[in-house]
């Protein structure tokens, strides 16, 4: 009987057999790796200026600042870190307005000389926006980028405040020095500040953008994260017809019959085949991968177990579906058809070609239905999940076992019907 170790060894064998097959077809190799890099360097660069123009969208904006006080120079210091402003100081108001006057700018921003002197009495004040009427929509951009920045001072003029009220009504500064009660004052309006903080940073009610079937949209950092992990699980699975050709030529050469008379288990013989080009799966996204990470700055997230865990299962998938096809094919020619249209269309089915920032499979109705149904959906959303939203290799897990029974049934059909003589 054939231990283990055996079988280890033979098939281990059988795969570098492959191996030196597969590296000898240089044609095959250039579609596997050289057509994923290019389609997606194509496609990713005629998108990439969409990003690109809206990271660059910047309106001219003039600002005077009177204020002499802290919460004047808080507000300017927040607007100059908005990069959507093109700001340009001016001394006077004057000089803003006309600038303005003259279509230069889309808005001037003042802010008035007694600005924090009323806030720390607890007055109204305000900070006006002077709008271009030719440009007004822009200006209406600019107006709520100046309120959201305002927000932020003006809760802490209420904080202090409120501090300084209950502090006086409470009787416990009577005995405190001015010292003291300085003390005092800027120790509460620290704590409470920390706190009012910790809320904006994990706010209590969040607004998310969905579409209407729920889905969260999600803008990505690059385009080209949506198109190198597309392309590359789409030709991931073009191994089938190469897989399913080969071992059908191997039967009708007597390759196979060769094997079967040498003391080889039939197990190995299939586990070899696989192995061989699961690491062709591994070495194409690793390259692929590689070079969009180092040539187009596409992030690769913040789990490498989970980008392994996900293409060793896509790989398993894809070298399973190449068994099934072989199995249920009867001559080579037609199992490198069949191949060629199943990559085609569960590429199709599964997302890889994407039509929008929302996938197929996150589409909604019979069409996210079908779509699940393809190994290839469920690797490409493991594949974004990981680049896009940091997922963890838990966090794909479900993918991952979905893929991993893919495999399974692929297998088992390729057992049950594949005919070694």
């Amino acid at each position: 009987m054939k231990t283990i170790i055996d079988f280890i060894r033979d098939t281990l064998s059988l795969a570098g057999k492959d191996l030196q097959v597969i590296s000898k077809d240089r044609g095959g190799l250039l579609v596997l790796f050289l057509l994923p890099l290019l389609g997606s360097t194509i496609t990713g660069s005629i998108y990439a200026p969409l990003l690109k123009e809206k990271a660059d969208i910047q309106f001219p904006v003039y600002l005077v600042n009177q204020d002499e006080g802290r919460y004047g120079s808080q507000v300017e210091d927040i607007l100059r870190q908005v990069d959507y402003l093109e700001m340009e100081e001016k001394d006077a108001p004057e000089e803003a307005k006309a600038e303005v006057a003259n279509s230069n700018a889309v808005a001037a921003i003042l802010i008035p000389p007694d600005f924090s002197q009323k806030i720390d009495a607890y007055e109204q004040t305000n900070v006006v926006v002077i709008i271009d009427p030719v440009q007004i929509q822009y200006g209406r951009i600019v107006t709520g980028i100046v309120n959201e920045v305002v927000s932020p001072v003006a809760v802490q003029g209420e904080v202090q405040h409120g501090i300084n009220a209950i502090l006086e009504d409470s009787g416990l500064m009577d005995k405190a020095d001015a010292a003291q009660q300085q003390a005092i004052k800027a120790q509460s309006f620290g704590a409470v500040m920390t706190q009012v903080q910790e809320y904006q940073n994990n706010p209590l009610i969040k607004t998310v953008a969905t579409t209407n079937e729920g889905v969260e949209y999600t803008m990505p950092p690059s385009f080209f994260t949506i198109f190198i992990p597309s392309f590359t699980v789409m030709f991931a699975f073009f191994i089938v017809p190469g897989i399913s050709s080969e071992l059908l030529q191997e039967k009708r050469q007597g390759s196979m019959r060769r094997l079967l008379a040498a003391p080889v288990a039939r197990g190995s013989i299939i586990a070899g085949k696989m192995l061989a080009y699961l690491v062709i799966v591994f070495l194409q996204v690793l390259v692929i991968f590689g070079i969009g990470n180092l040539a187009f700055g596409m992030p690769l997230g913040e789990s490498y177990l989970g980008l392994l865990l996900v293409t060793i299962a896509m790989g398993l998938s894809a070298t399973g579906l190449g068994m099934m096809v072989a199995a249920l094919s009867k001559t080579d020619r037609q199992a490198n058809s069949i191949g060629m249209v199943l990559g085609f269309l569960l590429a199709g089915l599964g997302g890889c070609f994407p039509m929008g920032l929302i996938p197929l499979y996150e589409s909604g109705g019979v069409i996210e239905i079908i779509s699940r149904l393809t190994p290839h959906s469920h690797a490409l959303m493991a594949f974004r999940d990981l680049m896009m939203k940091n997922a963890s290799a838990v966090d794909v897990l479900p993918q991952v076992g979905i893929l991993l029974v893919f495999a399974l049934v692929f297998f088992a059909v390729a057992v049950s019907r594949f005919k070694y003589e």
